[in-house]
């Protein structure tokens, strides 16, 4: 047995510059291995050690990446010996070719059966090449995974999913991707880097993985998005704090303002003037192909509306044995869809498991499009079937029509649109614009998926085609009370709290304001202050609400570019200098624990008045 780490020498993302045309342009990004895929390298090396194996380092990306300073750096972080694709013809992959280079890169080192990635490179974040590289493979794979030990052969993963924290055993090979806080990463002490320049690199070209033309993906169209202006008005003085209250008020954001917040029109905004748009003059023309929306009790339903004017809407739902199906437990459950299956499987048998019994029933052709939401479990088999059967993958889905796709790159800095004639696309559900003005409408949004009751149809998985994993363990976790993907109204909390005891004020400011709770990563992995699905960011969950405050957060682009979509966004940072300020519309430099109270009793005052029109 020999472990694995795939990782990824990227640019920093703040050095990334978004040029007019809408290309990313990262020529003035230092070149450096993320700190999420040094954790990965940490926990690799860890799990050597316990299994008293070597640890192999693979990577992939242009000819720069192969210089000695680079290698020795990876060298440094604890692998033994390093196997680098560094070639040019790279550049222009699409993530399901990057996967499936990394899966021929494992298979010609014929040793390897274990692979461990980090959650999401620097350069794009987007959680999935670890799930396309299990697809070709043909391995399983386990997402947001903090911790590996091990059992005789077998692997114990602690995953955190779906609200709970389990246990899954593993018997064979996995790929397994980690969560920021799975290691403790160490800096290289002077022996590690003396040994770093004696252990052996071999180089790889492109062209010794095999046939890899037409891996290419190019959009018809890209395009800076419109950027929502901010009116940067920094509120100062002793009634800084009245004033902004005072403000949100005005503006129909405090829970009594008897406003739903941003209208239909504006809650959609990339739905005009987005490269889609721009790339086609046709309107109003009848669709000729099919969505496809997997779920493993993630939640979808508030999705599907938006899902509505296409010919057919295919729900694949994944329900443990003598479960509920999803969304309420109703089997048509999801009345905007054309056709329901079912997939039972037993109770100890974890949806990725499944991936091989998934992509058998998933029939989309080319045209078709397979949505899946942003969870672990569902990235993952996500993954996998573009793996399978290598179809590309588009993240952060924005926009669908029955000609184009419109997918969003890092935080959708950038727009790129994708024909849907002639290729099926694997996409991550992101700001899907429509959602709420099709279910909010009374007679829908038109299509044939809204007429009449969805088809239901229920399939038990056939032993043989299931995964050797099994949860052994496992119990809910403490999670958000409300959905921050849905939720009008946020507030978040980051480093500037010093203590865990002091979140107080926070808990009680989202009460106040009926706001979900969000957090930076490492409130919500590294302290785990936090749930973990209160995690922010890029990596995390993207939101949009009509009303974002940020208390103590620095904005690091990770997390600035999951609440660029946000209606109103406060800042309340004691740092004049703090990066978020940047992006704020109302911002008071303070100290949290003298701003908070104040704000939460008049708020709480303001809340519990008489409407406008009883006063």
């Amino acid at each position: 047995m020999t472990i694995a780490v795939a990782y990824k020498i990227a640019g920093d993302p703040r050095s990334a510059h978004v040029l007019d045309s809408g290309v990313v342009d990262w020529s003035g990004a230092r070149l450096s291995i993320s700190d999420d895929d040094a954790v990965a390298m940490r926990a690799a090396r860890e799990l050597g050690d316990a299994l008293g194996t070597e640890v192999v380092g693979i990577t992939l990306g242009p000819d720069s990446i192969g210089t000695p300073a680079l290698r020795k750096n990876a060298l440094s972080k604890g692998p033994d010996r390093l196997l680098v694709v560094s070639d040019d013809a790279t550049t222009s992959w699409n993530s399901t070719a990057v996967g499936e280079a990394l899966a021929r890169v494992v298979q010609r080192d014929g040793t390897i059966t274990a692979l461990i990635t980090g959650p999401g490179s620097t350069d794009e974040g987007s959680k999935m090449v670890s799930g396309v590289i299990a697809g070709a493979l043909g391995w399983p794979s386990f997402q947001d995974v903090s911790a590996i030990n091990t059992a005789g052969e077998d692997l114990l993963l602690t995953q955190h999913t779906g609200g709970q924290r389990r246990e899954v055993r593993v018997s064979g090979p996995v790929v397994i991707a980690v969560t920021s806080d799975a290691a403790a990463v160490k800096v290289p002490a002077m022996k590690d880097i003396l040994d770093a320049a004696k252990k052996p690199a071999q180089l790889l070209t492109a062209a010794d993985l095999g046939d890899m033309e037409g891996r290419t993906l190019d959009p018809i169209a890209r395009a800076v998005p419109p950027v929502q202006p901010r009116l940067h008005q920094i509120l100062d003085g002793p009634g800084a704090v009245a004033e902004l209250v005072g403000i949100l008020d005005r503006r129909g954001l405090l829970p009594n303002a008897g406003s739903t917040g941003i209208s239909g029109d504006d809650a959609a905004p990339h739905a005009a003037g987005t490269p889609a748009a721009e790339a086609s003059s046709t309107t109003g023309a009848a669709p000729e192909h099919a969505v496809w929306v997997i779920t493993a009790g993630a939640t979808i339903s508030p999705f599907l509306p938006a899902l509505r004017r296409f010919d057919a809407v295919h729900v694949i739902a994944l329900v443990p044995e003598g479960e509920t199906a999803p969304e309420s437990g109703q089997l048509p459950g999801f009345p905007d869809a054309t056709s329901v299956q079912v997939i039972t499987h037993p109770s100890d048998v974890p949806p990725e498991a499944l991936s091989a019994v998934l992509t058998e029933l998933v029939d989309a052709r080319p045209g078709d499009i397979v949505l899946v939401p942003n969870e672990p479990s569902e990235r993952a088999l996500g993954g996998e079937i573009a793996g399978r059967r290598g179809w590309p993958i588009l993240t952060d889905v924005r926009e669908v029509s029955a000609e184009h796709v419109v997918s969003g790159r890092f935080g959708a800095i950038s727009l790129e649109t994708y024909a849907r004639a002639g290729v099926t696309f694997v996409g991550v559900i992101g700001s899907l614009p429509g959602t709420a003005a099709c279910a909010g409408a009374a007679s829908g949004c038109g299509g044939a998926a809204s007429a009449g009751g969805a088809a239901v149809s229920e399939v038990a998985a056939p032993a043989g085609a299931i995964a050797p994993a099994r949860i052994t363990a496992a119990e809910s976790e403490d999670v958000s009370e409300r959905r921050l993907a849905t939720a009008t109204r946020v507030v978040g909390a980051g480093r500037g709290f010093a203590a865990k005891e002091d979140l107080r004020l926070f808990h009680e400011l989202a009460e106040v304001l009926d706001a979900a709770e969000g957090a930076t990563r490492p409130l919500a992995e590294g302290d785990a202050w936090l749930p973990r699905d209160s995690y922010v960011g890029l990596s995390g969950t993207v939101i949009a609400p009509d009303l974002y405050i940020a208390i103590g957060i620095s904005g690091q682009p990770h997390h600035t570019a999951g609440v660029t979509d946000s209606g109103v966004i406060v800042v309340i940072n004691n740092d004049p200098e703090a990066e978020m300020f940047e992006f704020c519309d109302y911002g008071i430099v303070g100290d949290l624990y003298t701003v908070l109270p104040e704000l939460i009793t008049l708020i709480r005052k303001r809340v519990a008045a008489p409407a406008p029109e009883s006063r």
